[in-house]
């Protein structure tokens, strides 16, 4: 049990450290160098932000029993998450869908053939030239909306006097 307890502590540690990645690399590296390229570098260290907070709730209830069993893809962390510590945790509705739009984004990332920059925008196509457009705006919105999630899971943790 201890070291599922330090698995779970690691995996806090984890999502704030990317998620300080993400708002150093947006409020300060981007600034000074302006290359829209860090965008997906970007979205990638918030979606592994939330990815380990996920996974830390998951695995800390699994930890107390309230899950029986801890599936191995995210999708049905997710759905695990959604279902039974959403409503226990007060994690929102915003929170679950920003998630799914960064895994989104990752997605669509990893099977595009192609992406560029055009003037302010980070453009990703698909295969059918479907097109995902991240702007450095949108980058701030999912780090705000980002920010409640990393608050809520330390302060769970925090206030379970675990950590």
């Amino acid at each position: 049990m201890l070291s599922d307890l330090k698995q779970v502590h690691e995996l806090v540690r984890k999502a704030n450290e990317y998620y300080n990645s993400a708002d150093h690399l947006t409020y300060v590296t981007y600034p000074l160098v302006k290359d829209l390229k860090l965008i997906i570098t970007i979205v990638d260290s918030l979606y592994r932000s939330m990815e380990a907070g996920v996974n830390a709730v998951i695995l800390y209830e699994r930890l107390y029993k309230r899950i029986d069993l801890v599936p191995e893809s995210f999708s049905a962390r997710l759905q695990i998450f959604q279902e039974k510590c959403m409503p226990n945790y007060g994690f929102s509705r915003e929170h679950l869908l920003l998630i799914k739009d960064l895994k989104e984004i990752m997605a669509h990332r990893n099977e595009s053939p192609m992406e560029f920059v055009r003037k302010d925008k980070y453009i990703i196509c698909s295969d059918d030239y479907n097109m995902k457009t991240i702007t450095i705006d949108k980058i701030k919105n999912y780090l705000f909306q980002s920010k409640s999630f990393i608050i809520k899971l330390n302060n769970l943790f925090r206030n379970a006097g675990k950590f």
